[in-house]
This record gives structure tokens, C-alpha cells and sequence, in this order.
């Protein structure tokens, strides 16, 4: 009986730090910007270290290699999903328009499952309760929703890390061949050395690509 107290003490610490270390390697996040696949990853490590604990007749270094497995998965993905904007479309998923223009996107609800209770709780927690004074209202990946009420306060990006946003430029009526050609106006003819670009107010905010980052 000492001995299954014991192993519990030194076990439980030893799986805490190693879950302290998973969420360190995961970098700085709000916990409503937790990723699926970070959820995903979480819960199963949660349940191995647990198992770990409670299996004292189990050495502790076999529990610990598939949390070891699981923490350099969720290593390499998330740079993979760093450099690539289509294995972060996969992996997060993209924001989804669900309203546009005072008028709710009925099929992308539906797509979604979410619902028009949802939808008025969200906006009610925002302090809105007409649907028709909103511009535009983006379902992020995260389950967050993002309200534009005037048309002034709407800037999304229209490229990122070198991938032109086409969902972007059709919330604002512009194609890309209008993109390009004002790009290069700038002074700014390849879109893939362009790492940020928004528009606003009829203004650009351009910040080019750290091709030393991007090495790196």
C-alpha cells in the first residue's frame, strides 16, 4: 500500500511537468484560440498521464513515450501549419461569412450547424440586437464571432504569407486582377514576397516578407 502512495507522489509531479512542457512548445495562446488539433492532442495526453498515474505496476518511462510521440506530431504540425497556409485551412479550418449585408447566410449556418440562438447570443454578448445594422460577420475557426457593423471598420487581410484571401476581396467587391494591379502601383508586383496586405479606408498596409524568418 505505501508503495502505490508512493509511486502516486512521484508519479503526479512528473506527468505534470511533462504536460507544463506540452503546453510550452504549443507558444502562447488564449484558450478560445485553441486549435481542434490542439484540443485534439490535449485530451489524449491528458488520458495517457492519467493512466501513467494510476497504473503504478506500468513503468512510467512506457506510458511516457506516446505522450513523447504525441507532443513531437503536435510539434512538426504546428510548423507545418506555421509556413502553410492550405495545411492550416485543413488543420483550423477558415472563418465562415454568416452574414453579409444585414442578412444571415442561411447555407453556411446549415453547413455549420449553428444555429439562430447562437447567432443572437453571440451578438447580444457585443451589445447588438438588429441584424440588419450589421455590415458583415465572420464564424472564426474557434468558434469566435467577428461583427462589422459600418462598412469603415471592415479590414481583413487581403494576402497572407504570400496567398492572396479570394473570400476577402469578394466581401469588398474587388477581384484580383484590381489587387495586382494597385500592388503594383505600389511598387509591389510579386504577391508571394508580400506577407501582410489589408485595406482599409481605401489605404493599403503593406509589410513585406522576413525572407531570414521565413529560413528560419
Amino acid at each position: 500500500m505505501m508503495d502505490e502512495y508512493f509511486h502516486l507522489l512521484l508519479r503526479t509531479p512528473f506527468m505534470f511537468v511533462v504536460i507544463l512542457i506540452f503546453f510550452r512548445l504549443t507558444g502562447k495562446k488564449d484558450l478560445g484560440d485553441v486549435s481542434v488539433l490542439d484540443v485534439g492532442i490535449t485530451l489524449m495526453i491528458a488520458d495517457l498521464a492519467v493512466l501513467t498515474i494510476e497504473n503504478p505496476e506500468s513503468s512510467i518511462f512506457k506510458g511516457l513515450l506516446p505522450i513523447i510521440l504525441l507532443i513531437i506530431i503536435q510539434f512538426i504540425l504546428s510548423k507545418v501549419t506555421l509556413k502553410s497556409q492550405k495545411a492550416r485551412a485543413i488543420m483550423d479550418g477558415r472563418p465562415s461569412l454568416v452574414i453579409e449585408h444585414g442578412k444571415c447566410n442561411q447555407k453556411v449556418m446549415r453547413d455549420l450547424g449553428y444555429t439562430l440562438d447562437d447567432l443572437y447570443l453571440q451578438l447580444r454578448s457585443k451589445d447588438i440586437a438588429d441584424i440588419s445594422k450589421v455590415s458583415f460577420a465572420l464564424l472564426e475557426p474557434t468558434g469566435h464571432l467577428s461583427v462589422f457593423q459600418h462598412k469603415d471598420d471592415f479590414s481583413l487581410p487581403l494576402i497572407l504569407d504570400g496567398n492572396i484571401q479570394r473570400q476577402h476581396l469578394h466581401l469588398i467587391n474587388k477581384d484580383e486582377k484590381w489587387l495586382k494591379e494597385e500592388l503594383t502601383k505600389l511598387g509591389n508586383e510579386k504577391v508571394q514576397d508580400i506577407f501582410i496586405c489589408s485595406y482599409t479606408n481605401e489605404e493599403f498596409y503593406i509589410e513585406m516578407l522576413d525572407n531570414k524568418a521565413a529560413i528560419e
